[in-house]
Order: structure tokens, then C-alpha cells, then sequence
């Protein structure tokens, strides 16, 4: 399932094994061992979560039709049905005494529970009946959803206390429902969701697994979840699962405390369940009105963690889930123990690329939201391990994009963090160090042959774009920008991208070292490398291109700014003058967008301080005649 916001490789739960065990049809001791428990994986390993997922079901399936089908005479199992009584009045002068009344009353309470526990007999034999007989099954495959959707019923009358022995009757329909469960012929989806929703009930009814040990009732959940996980995979089932109300038991038996569902394993494919379905945005919504989000940060608790790989095999799961709900649910995630506890377990686990991968999605969708980003401003502890976690992973692309993601969009709102990143996490050193190592990577992509290594390249540059846009946004502070603008290990690489890249093949790439050019020009001080004489030419004949051959409005922005901090220097503007800049910039007098027309005022109003400049525009452009329009188009506010 493809997700918002971000690329690379999604999670995938654990493939679902070949088949599921159940309760035996025999000794009531113990549970049948489940024949395909455990992880499946790649090649017999763990949780590989490589793949990519199913997509999101654009439209909901339809509901199943309630109805029960005609053919479900040829099982009709002879139940006996109470009498309907009548609503006729008593014939004239036959009144019933008080004591009749009383009697007949009293009869009918002894005849409920025996007539309940008459059709819950009919029912268990029809259930052995269908266990035996594979040709039987074959036939009447209506009719045995219309019996699943009947047990049901059943169900709901041993919760009830119907009957005259409830947990006997309890016991019984659980052996025989999981007996069914370990047939291959009744993995049909409609037959596995019903005879799923009455186990998960009967096992947390009192009784019902009186005399089993613990293993094989923890067992029993799981060989349910691996049959539920295997469908929750396929996106037309989602509102199945809604449908059949299976939802809310697999949140109670993953908030419980009790022995039996305790399992990681148990835990890992309910985690999975909940994965896939919560891409459905009404399962996401139903989960999210249940505490799904509680639920999961449960797992997370601090006393339970060790950084064992097993518990990163069901922490995979659960933060691929909770990536569903940050977006639309994103105020659940801002309570500071919640964003601890993410980052709590970057720290654990700080080279396990798969899991933290999901993490970064995670924060990746919360920081677009301004709420999310003063919740990490309250403590520079969380910029600090995702600085570290960074820093640790610098060579795997998919955690390195969002990661710089994340702090990009931490340091476009706020100033504190900007200097916190730049200073208290190192930033001024991590980022021209990541940036030359993926910078050098798309450089030896590029040598060789055309079309060979074109995902790869993509790839690459993604990261550089996320680089390059954290860099722009610290380099708004002040502090931290003069910094940057002193450092050779970020100049050379924003010079070299600007001359390699064009914004045809590379738009995003080249807008944002445009941006990072022009916030670092701002800093007019002597150590700033931009403002060598070499570069200053340098950049006037690189921006020159970008104002004649882009249709892009934002790149013409983003260079009318370069140009008016570049040309507060006198070299600067003699060379635009040699390139004929001067008069593109008054060409673009007569463009459409305002904020542009704004910048190019500013670059003209350095040249027109200049003696020589001005001559130049007086005499060889209409720069008077179009800014005096300008002043008589101009709005009265």
C-alpha cells in the first residue's frame, strides 16, 4: 500500500504460512500445534519488509448480501423452533387465575434452556457433519456461509448465559469452529472472517477454554491471525473486515494482558492485520475512534524493550501502522512521551535501516503539520537523535531522504531549531558531509552509460533535493548561515550542481540550489566563499540561462534574488552588464507575477546605483519608461 508524502521501499508484514492449525477434533488435554506458526520470510529468514505493498483500494467492496441463500435447505439440520405464540384473546369466560398464569410462566423459563440447547446440538452436528464430509462441503457452499453466519447466533446466546450449560457449550462450539478453521476448503474469505468472529468471541468467553493450557489457546489466536492477516493483505477485503466487526477483537486481544496473548508471534501478525487495513480510511477511522493509537504506543513501553531483533520484527509492524495514522490523526502523536518513545527506540535499534525507515515515515507526516513541529521544538533531544540516526545511516538513501526530510521541515519554522541543528547537533558538519557523499555518488552515476543506471540516479537526487532544502532553511539563521557560506564543502558542491544540472531534467534539484545560493549570498562578510571574485563571475553566467530559458515563474524568482544580493558587489555588476543581464532583468519588467517583477525592481535598484550601470540602462534599455508603468499600474493598497 502505497503511502503519502514520501518514497521508497514500503513494509509488508510477514507472508502468511501455507496452513493454519486449530484445535484438535480429539483429547481436550491440549491444543493440535499450529503446522505453519512462526515468521515466514524471505528465503526462511525474518521480517524482510522490502517488498512493496498492495495499493490503496480506491473504492470500498461491496457489503455481502444478509440473506440467506435458498440452497440452504439441503442442510437444514431439524433444529426445533419455539412455538409462536398467539396474540388471539382467551375464549369468553375461560379467565386465567393468577396461579395458571404463574405456572405457565414458570414452564416456559425450564423449556428455553432446553430448547437453546436443542438447537445448539443441531448446530454441532451439522458442524461435525461438515468437518467429515469434503463432498458435502463441495456442494453446499451457500449453505455453509448461511451456518457459519448462524454459529453467530449462537455465540451471542452462550455470552448471554442461554441454555442450561453455557461454557460446556462454549467449549464445544470452539473445538468444533477451529476444527473447520483447519480445513484448506473452508479458508474461503466470507467462511474464515464469520468462523473467525465467533472464535475470537468464544475465546474470551468464561469457560470455553477450561482445561487447555495456555500455549495452545495462545495457539489458537494465532493460527486466527495468520488466516486473517493472509486476507488482510488484499485491499477488497477491507471492508470486510468492517463488516463482520472484526476490528475491535483484534485491538481487545492486542490490549490484553492475559498469558495467552502475550505472544510476539500472536502480536506480530495482529500488529500486520492492522497494518493493511488501516489503509482503508474507514477502518483507520473506526481503529483510530477505538485507541488503535494508544494500543500500539503500548508496545513501545520503555520497560519492555531491550533492543532484541525479535522485538524489532513486531516494532516493523507497529510503526508501519502508526505511519497510517500520523496524518489525519497526527494530534494523537504529539503527547512529548509519545515522540519520546519514537525516538527512544531510534536509539535502540540505531542500525536497523528497516525499522527506523519506518520511523522517519512516521515523523515525516507528523512535521508537516506546525503543531507537530513546536512539539519537537519543546525539547532539542529529539532533533539531536534524529541528527545522530542521520549521521549512522548516511549511506542507506531511503532513510537518509526522509531523515533530511524531517529536519527540513523542522528547521523551516522555527529559528531555534535551526541553530540547535546547526550547532548543539553538529548540523554545520553533518550536512556538507552528506551532502559531498551523495553529491559524489550521482557524479559517478552519471559517467556512466546513458539509461543503465537511471533509478539509481533518481534516487540520488531525491536525496540531494532534501539536502539541499535542509541546507537553504538553516541557512536562514543568521549564526549559522555565515557558517555555512564560509565552507568549501558546501560552496563547491552547490556551484557544481548549479553547472551540471538543468532545470528541464532537474527541476526541484536546481530551484533548491538556487534558494540555498541566494540565503547564503545574503551574508555579506569576508569569509563567505560566494562572494570570491571566481564565484561571483561564476554565478552570473549560471544564472544568466535559468532567466532566458525557464518557463518555471519560481526558478525566474528564486534567480531574480541571487541577482539582487549578488550585485551589491561592484565586479558583480560589471560582469552582469558584460552578459547582458541587465537587460533581461528589464524584460522581465513586463511579466505577469508581482513577486517577480518585486525581486528584478531590487536587482535594478544595485544597478542603478552604479554610475556605469545606469548609463548602460538609460541608453540601451527602457528601464525608465517601464518603471514609470509599473508606478501608473501600480494598485491603490
Amino acid at each position: 500500500r502505497p503511502t503519502s508524502g514520501s518514497t521508497g521501499a514500503l513494509a509488508r508484514p510477514p507472508r502468511p504460512p501455507s496452513s493454519f492449525g486449530g484445535y484438535p477434533s480429539g483429547s481436550t488435554s491440549a491444543l493440535r500445534p499450529a503446522t505453519g506458526g512462526g515468521y515466514p520470510g524471505e528465503a526462511g529468514g525474518g521480517l524482510t519488509d522490502k517488498s512493496p505493498r498492495r495499493a490503496k483500494v480506491s473504492s470500498a467492496s461491496p457489503h455481502r448480501s444478509t440473506r440467506r441463500s435458498g440452497s440452504s435447505k439441503t442442510l437444514d439440520d431439524g433444529t426445533p423452533r419455539r412455538r409462536k405464540s398467539s396474540a388471539s384473546p382467551s375464549p369468553a369466560g375461560s379467565p386465567k387465575s393468577p396461579s395458571s398464569t404463574a405456572s405457565r410462566g414458570a414452564s416456559s423459563r425450564r423449556r428455553d434452556p432446553d430448547e437453546w440447547d436443542a438447537q445448539a446440538d443441531a448446530v454441532l452436528a451439522k458442524l461435525r457433519e461438515l468437518a467429515a464430509n469434503k463432498d458435502l462441503r463441495r456442494a453446499n457452499a451457500d449453505a455453509v456461509v448461511d451456518l457459519c453466519a448462524r454459529l453467530w447466533d449462537l455465540v451471542v446466546g452462550v455470552q448471554a448465559g442461554r441454555g442450561s450449560r453455557p461454557q460446556h457449550y462454549a467449549a464445544k462450539l470452539l473445538r468444533e469452529i477451529m476444527g473447520l478453521m483447519d480445513l484448506k476448503d473452508m479458508r474461503e474469505a466470507k467462511v474464515l472472517f464469520k468462523l473467525s468472529r465467533s472464535a475470537l468471541a468464544l475465546l474470551r468467553t468464561e469457560g470455553s477454554t477450561q482445561g487447555f493450557p495456555t500455549s495452545g489457546v495462545q495457539q489458537a489466536y494465532l493460527n486466527i491471525a495468520q488466516g486473517l492477516f493472509k486476507y488482510s493483505q488484499k485491499g477488497e477485503h477491507d471492508q470486510d473486515f468492517l463488516a463482520e466487526s472484526l476490528l475491535e477483537p483484534l485491538l481487545e486481544t492486542l490490549e490484553s494482558d492475559a498469558p495467552e496473548c502475550m505472544s510476539n508471534d500472536l502480536r506480530v501478525y495482529i500488529v500486520g492485520v492492522l497494518k493493511n487495513v488501516t489503509n482503508d480510511e474507514a477502518s483507520q477511522a473506526r481503529l483510530a475512534e477505538r485507541g488503535a493509537v494508544t494500543a500500539l504506543f503500548r508496545l513501545f513501553a520503555a520497560d519492555q524493550l531491550t533492543g532484541s531483533s525479535k522485538e524489532a520484527q513486531l516494532l516493523i509492524q507497529a510503526t508501519a501502522a502508526l505511519r497510517n495514522f500520523a496524518d489525519k490523526q497526527h494530534e494523537q502523536f504529539l503527547a512529548e512521551e509519545r515522540i519520546s518513545a519514537l525516538c527512544r527506540v531510534m536509539s535502540l535499534f540505531p542500525v536497523h535501516v528497516e525499522l527506523l525507515t519506518n520511523i522517519s515515515r512516521i515523523l515525516a507526516k507528523l512535521t508537516l503539520h506546525a503543531s507537530a513541529c513546536d512539539a519537537f521544538a519543546r525539547s532539542a533531544s529529539h532533533l539531536k537523535q534524529i541528527a545522530r540516526t542521520l549521521s549512522a545511516n548516511a549511506d542507506s538513501a531511503p532513510l537518509a531522504l526522509r531523515l533530511a526530510f524531517v529536519l527540513g521541515n523542522l528547521t523551516e519554522r522555527s529559528d531555534r531549531l535551526r541553530v540547535a541543528f546547526a550547532f548543539d547537533c553538529e548540523g554545520t558538519a553533518l550536512v556538507p558531509q552528506v551532502l559531498g557523499k551523495y553529491w559524489q555518488k550521482d557524479r559517478q552515476l552519471a559517467r556512466l552509460e546513458a539509461g543503465t543506471a537511471d533509478s539509481a540516479i533518481k534516487e540520488i537526487e531525491e536525496v540531494l533535493v532534501k539536502l539541499v532544502r535542509l541546507l537553504a532553511n538553516v541557512a536562514i539563521s543568521a549564526t549559522a548561515g555565515s557558517t555555512l557560506a564560509s565552507s568549501s564543502a558546501i560552496v563547491d558542491p552547490l556551484l557544481d550542481m548549479l553547472g551540471a544540472k538543468r532545470i528541464n531534467d532537474s527541476e526541484e534539484l536546481v530551484l533548491n540550489v538556487v534558494a540555498a545560493v541566494t540565503n547564503l549570498l545574503f551574508y555579506d562578510v569576508p569569509s563567505n566563499l560566494l562572494f570570491q571574485e571566481d564565484n561571483k563571475q561564476l554565478l552570473c553566467r549560471l544564472f544568466r540561462p535559468l532567466l532566458l530559458e525557464s518557463y518555471n515563474v519560481e526558478a525566474l524568482v528564486e534567480t531574480a534574488r541571487a541577482l539582487g544580493n549578488l550585485s551589491r558587489h561592484k565586479d558583480a555588476r560589471s560582469c552582469m552588464a558584460n552578459l547582458r543581464v541587465d537587460e533581461i532583468l528589464v524584460i522581465l519588467l513586463d511579466h505577469d507575477d508581482r513577486d517577480l517583477v518585486y525581486y528584478v525592481c531590487g536587482a535594478l535598484v544595485n544597478l542603478a546605483a552604479d554610475p556605469e550601470c545606469t548609463a548602460r540602462l538609460m541608453s540601451q534599455t527602457p528601464a525608465a519608461t517601464k518603471l514609470g508603468k509599473l508606478l501608473v499600474d501600480a494598485p491603490p493598497d
